[in-house]
């Protein structure tokens, strides 16, 4: 009898301890390492996790009353569902995101790397331009406002676009008017997580067709 209730209480011990364990490494374990294994996922996790992430951005930005962000869980519904649809077009895909305060993009940047898009970061119009002649990206994404330039991501869609006439740049910014329209020579602009990743399959779907 003494032998089975010792046999138990270890076995419960490491339970317990195994529930410690997600208790306090979940964030990092969600974020970093499943997304990493592939042979464990069946699609799922990586929409699940990604929604999370969209959620926690959607929550910022509509704490910023100058954004304007306002995304119906209809929207959120009809994003996840497509990229549920179409996982694979995202997968692999290079992105190259220009933005000299990336720290204000993690949750979105987390979202792609949770559906195992791989991103990379410049901070200034001559970095991105510097990274583009020595690598090839599927997508370029950038802020418009740098400092005092208002109009950074214009001038970088400019000097880009004397080199590369091809390449899909969209516009991630804060404060979004849509009445004027999208830019001459880029994709799409918007400030909304979701229409981000609408903006992102249409282009990989133009490029792959």
């Amino acid at each position: 009898m003494g032998e089975i209730v010792l046999k138990l209480v270890m076995q419960l011990r490491w339970f317990f301890l195994v529930i410690l364990v997600l208790i306090l490494f979940y964030r990092p374990i969600r974020d970093n390492l499943l997304p990493r294994l592939g042979g464990f996922k069946a699609g799922g996790l990586e929409i699940l996790f990604a929604a999370d992430s969209m959620d926690a951005s959607i929550e910022l930005a509509e704490k910023d009353q100058r954004w304007k962000v306002k995304v119906s869980a209809v929207d959120k519904r009809r994003v996840l569902n497509r990229v549920k649809q179409h996982l694979n077009i995202l997968k692999g895909v290079q992105v190259l995101w220009v933005d000299d305060y990336p720290e204000n993009n993690i949750n979105e940047r987390r979202m792609f790397r949770q559906l195992e898009t791989e991103i990379d970061i410049a901070r200034s119009t001559q970095e991105a331009l510097d990274i583009l002649k020595n690598g090839r990206y599927d997508v370029v994404f950038s802020d418009m406002a740098r400092g005092e330039n208002a109009a950074a991501g214009l001038e970088f869609l400019e000097q880009f676009r004397n080199t590369d006439k091809t390449t899909p740049v969209i516009f991630y910014i804060g404060v979004f008017n849509p009445e004027k329209g999208t830019p001459a020579q880029a994709f799409g602009i918007t400030n909304r997580p979701d229409e981000l990743l609408h903006l992102t399959l249409d282009a990989l779907e133009r490029k792959k067709y």
